[in-house]
């Protein structure tokens, strides 16, 4: 558990992140925040003794607590060249070829990364973006936290806005801030995946979409976009829809529920190729046999899809050619002094057909 001072420190940075105070503008006094926050005047004197040293607050002696020109001393100190990346995950997946296209780019350019993760949590994403802002950057990329919801952190990404500081997102995007983006089209893609099945002759597809970020619901959409596509199909398939924190859990119990059933798909389109992996795991585990009885494809192309024993048919992510266009466009807006919407890129998915999918017999 964090000490009491500290929270105190982080939620009056995130005022002024939020620009809730403008630089010398009074602050409440120190009673006020002590009733505020339910802490002493001991802790209270800490957290402002920490925000003075680090410029973020000054006193006045007599006059009271006041927000600091924290931008401006941000500005005037920044010896070096450096991007902010803030990505759902960092280590493991597509996000190493993503990372390393960006970092390609920036490092020809004499620019230094600056990368953090939220684990598609928008709490940490919070933290996250004060830590970064806090430090001397000259622009963001973001891939949004869970961004098929409303973001608990608009206010930041509106201040930042303001503040003209040069900020690209990339897979998804925020609908309530117009940033430039690098996407996918995650709905074309959805289809593709959904009609390769349809055109192997298969019917009862079950569709599993994790629908807290908008790359899954896009895809869920292209998904029933190509049954309603192919009108000798009579019925819909089913659907499993899974949030982030039950990915690990509740997601393969429930897929394994549906394999074991006497009406079970022939054939499962998934929102990536990590969920594809654990659907082939079950099947192998239940004796179902890939593709001969259960047809699946992934989505993204990432490096798991072709070292598998079943290599998997999938959708392919640009991946490193994301984090060039990444790298190359938030270059772009620093130099042009704009978010411009135009320069936003969107990519044509591609079905790579592998050998776990086939025509089924009828």
């Amino acid at each position: 558990m964090q000490p009491k001072y500290k929270i105190v420190i982080e939620e009056i940075k995130s005022w002024l992140f939020e620009e809730q105070f403008l630089p010398h503008q009074k602050l409440p006094t120190e009673t006020q925040l002590m009733d505020r926050f339910s802490v002493s005047r001991h802790t209270v004197r800490r957290a402002i003794g920490d925000l003075e040293v680090e410029n973020y607050l000054y006193r006045i002696q007599g006059g009271g607590i006041y927000a600091a020109d924290w931008k401006e001393k941000q500005t005037n100190q920044n010896p070096t060249k450096t991007i902010a990346v803030l990505t759902t995950h960092i280590a493991d997946y597509i996000f190493p070829n993503i990372i390393v296209g960006i970092e390609k780019i920036l490092s020809e350019h004499s620019f230094s990364l600056l990368l953090a993760s939220t684990h598609n949590d928008p709490l940490v994403e919070r933290k996250s973006l004060e830590n970064l802002l806090s430090q001397p950057i000259e622009g963001m990329i973001v891939e949004p936290t869970k961004s098929s919801h409303p973001s608990q952190n608009i206010g930041i990404y509106k201040n930042m806005k303001n503040n003209h500081i040069p900020c690209l997102m990339i897979n998804s995007a925020y609908q309530d801030i117009d940033f430039p983006r690098i996407t996918m089209d995650d709905f074309k893609g959805g289809y593709m995946a959904t009609e390769h099945l349809l055109e192997l002759g298969h019917v009862e597809i079950l569709g599993i979409f994790k629908t807290d970020d908008q790359q899954g619901v896009k895809r869920m959409n292209g998904f029933i976009s190509a049954y309603q596509q192919n009108p000798s199909v009579s019925s819909i398939g089913q659907f499993i829809t899974f949030q982030t924190n039950e990915e690990k859990k509740e997601l393969p119990e429930r897929i394994r529920a549906v394999l074991k059933h006497a009406n079970k798909p022939t054939g499962i389109v998934c929102y990536n190729d990590q969920v594809a992996v654990q659907v082939i795991s079950i099947a192998k585990e239940l004796g179902i046999d890939v593709p001969n009885e259960l047809s699946i494809v992934g989505y993204d192309d990432s490096p798991i899809a072709s070292i598998l024993d079943v290599k998997l048919t999938t959708i392919r992510h640009p991946q490193e050619q994301m984090g060039i266009d990444a790298g190359r466009m938030i270059l772009k807006l620093i130099e042009s002094g704009t978010s411009d919407l135009d320069q936003s890129i969107l990519y044509e998915p591609e079905l790579i057909t592998r050998q776990s999918t086939k025509e089924i017999k009828r």
